[in-house]
Order: C-alpha cells, then structure tokens, then sequence
C-alpha cells in the first residue's frame, strides 16, 4: 500500500548578510507520513542552507513554501521520506510479529 507523505515548512531562520536582508540559512521542517491503515510517522528536524547567490536571491516578503521545498531538495526529501517509511515498516512488523510460549521438541 503506498505511503503518502506531507511536508511543512515549520520556520526559517535569518540573517542579514552581504549586504542583503534577511537570508534564510535554515529551514525548520515537518514531514508526516501515513500508510492509510492507520500507520502513521512524524518527522522534524532542521536543515542548513548553502550560502544565496546575490544574482539569484529571492527577498524574503516573496518566498513561498514551494521554493523553500525546493531549496532542501529531491534527495533530501527522499532520504527523509525513507525513513519515514522505515519507522512504518517497523510499526507494521511489531503488530504482525509472532510470539509464543512452549519448547521446540
């Protein structure tokens, strides 16, 4: 069964550098994951930013969540998404493990 994944940007954190204001340096993020069978992992954590390029900063009042998602990038999300998936596999195991009492002869 496929497991969906939902990301939020929780906060950004800033400085004023280079001559330009408020440059996001890392991204406080969420992403919740649901196997829709009532198995679900919660992810937080925070990521650093490279430096911005002055030819490509985007001011902060104009920055969405889409850019903000796509500054962490395909690789992150996915490696984060597996681990998501992993703590579910884990869930789903526990339920499923077999357990006993008795002797093998």
């Amino acid at each position: 069964m496929p497991i969906s994944h939902a990301w939020d940007i929780i906060s950004l954190e800033y400085a004023d550098k280079d001559g330009l204001d408020k440059v996001v340096n890392q991204v406080n993020w969420s992403c919740f994951s649901d196997d829709g069978a009532g198995h679900v992992w919660n992810n937080n954590g925070s990521a650093r930013l490279e430096a911005s390029d002055p030819d490509t900063f985007e001011a902060y009042a104009g920055i969405t969540e889409a850019n903000v998602l796509e500054w962490l990038g395909d690789e992150f999300k996915a490696a984060t998404e597996a681990v998501n998936v992993a703590a579910i596999q884990k869930l789903i195991d526990a339920e499923t493990a077999s357990a006993g009492t008795g002797v093998p002869w």
